[in-house]
């Protein structure tokens, strides 16, 4: 049973689902529980959010019934309601594995299977970067208690690691295994395919110079950067453009910024997209502008569609780019330095080569197969050892 906060559309999710689906084709049944139905808002003031229009089919892939995806209701950090109902599915469905995919997820799976009388494995799947709210530095006296008592952790970035261990969490046991991208959906192939149909569709010329980025509008995320290079780039000339890709609560506040800052005919802004490989096509070069990252996997996307991308330099983006060959990096928050670098890109010769590049890199090192034999292999060896305990 893989136990999410929301059933939305992110990395964690998305890498959650392919999980699920992947250990479902080969026989486990597997059931995919979502505690809320929206996002907890980016900040004060600020509405939580429905994560779009995303539907069981886009969650389940051939393997998992629709009975096997559930939403609950909870709205609040401690809801009992919400810990009760996900007992009640833990004595249902009887799961010799809960996996927890962050650590709220964690905290109602460790309440509702004490609740339930379970003796369910509990695994996190820890992938957020840092501590970003005040609401987590509180919650993190008791996520350090509950991680301390679940049987195994899984991190995805070995930095990742690093900073977490540092700041307490010490489970019985834990391991990297870091994400990897479904090359036969996301390749070369799919940029060939949708590249010319979705720039005409978005009125783009063949000479736009078009920055792309996908991710949820989320503070973190900071969209403002990829406006500030686009005036700074038109201003020496250059035909920038940017496609904004996803939906979230600060997608308002970015497009009024792109009004302020006279460039707001040259955004684009595509909104949630289910299947994003068509938008991702359209881009010249992709790029993350985030304060904070563990381990994206969207820039894994992106790269093995043949795509160049410039990251900032956070989370395990270094394990990604080797510069000036499969990509480039910047500082974080250094504008100008990511400036210098898109400018640098404004050359189809040196584009396709980076792109050629990155592509053949994640095919080599950033498959999906691999990683997910690593989750099954670590899972079985964890059942096991508990059965020769109870023996």
């Amino acid at each position: 049973m893989f136990v999410l906060n929301c059933l939305g559309t992110g990395g964690a999710e998305r890498h959650t689902y392919q999980l699920a689906n992947a250990l479902a084709a080969q026989g486990d049944i597997c059931t995919i529980v979502g505690l809320t139905s929206s996002y907890s808002a980016a900040g004060p003031g600020q509405e939580s959010i429905k994560p779009a229009h995303l539907t069981k089919s886009c969650i389940k892939r051939g393997h998992l019934s629709e009975s096997s995806v559930e939403t609950l209701s909870g709205n609040r950090i401690y809801d009992i309601g919400t810990a009760l109902d996900l007992s009640r599915m833990i004595r249902s469905h009887a799961p010799e594995v809960i996996i927890a995919v962050d650590e709220r997820p964690l905290l109602f799976a460790t309440v509702s299977r004490r609740l339930a009388g379970s003796h369910a494995k509990r695994i996190l799947i820890l992938h957020n970067p840092d501590i970003l709210t005040v609401r987590d530095r509180v919650l993190q006296p008791i996520h350090r208690y509950v991680v301390a008592r679940a049987d195994a952790m899984i991190y995805v970035a070995q930095d990742q690691r690093k900073l977490w261990e540092d700041r307490g969490y010490l489970p019985p046991t834990s391991t990297v295994i870091r994400n990897g991208v479904d090359l036969h959906r996301f390749s070369t192939h799919s940029t060939t395919e949708w590249r010319g149909r979705t720039r005409t569709t978005l009125g783009l010329r063949p000479d736009d110079y078009v920055i792309g980025l996908c991710a949820r509008f989320y503070p973190q995320k900071n969209h403002r950067q990829l406006i500030d290079a686009i005036r700074i780039l038109r201003s020496r000339g250059h035909p920038a453009k940017a496609l904004l890709v996803g939906g979230g609560p600060t997608q308002a506040s970015i497009e009024q910024y792109a009004s302020e800052s006279g460039v707001s005919e040259h955004i684009l802004f595509a909104g949630f997209q289910q299947d994003v490989r068509p938008y991702t096509s359209a881009f010249d070069v992709g790029v993350l502008c985030s304060i904070s990252e563990a381990a994206s996997l969207v820039a894994l996307e992106m790269m093995a569609m043949g795509l160049p991308v410039v990251l900032s330099n956070v989370g395990n983006a270094a394990e990604l780019v080797l510069p000036g060959e499969t990509g480039f990096l910047f500082p974080p928050g250094d504008t100008m330095s990511f400036v210098d670098v898109l400018q640098s890109l404004n050359d189809p010769l040196k584009r396709e080569a980076v792109g050629r590049a990155a592509s053949k890199f994640v095919s080599a090192n950033f498959g999906a197969g691999p990683m997910l034999d690593s989750y099954r292999d670590f899972l079985t060896e964890l059942l096991a050892e508990g059965r020769r305990c109870e023996a």
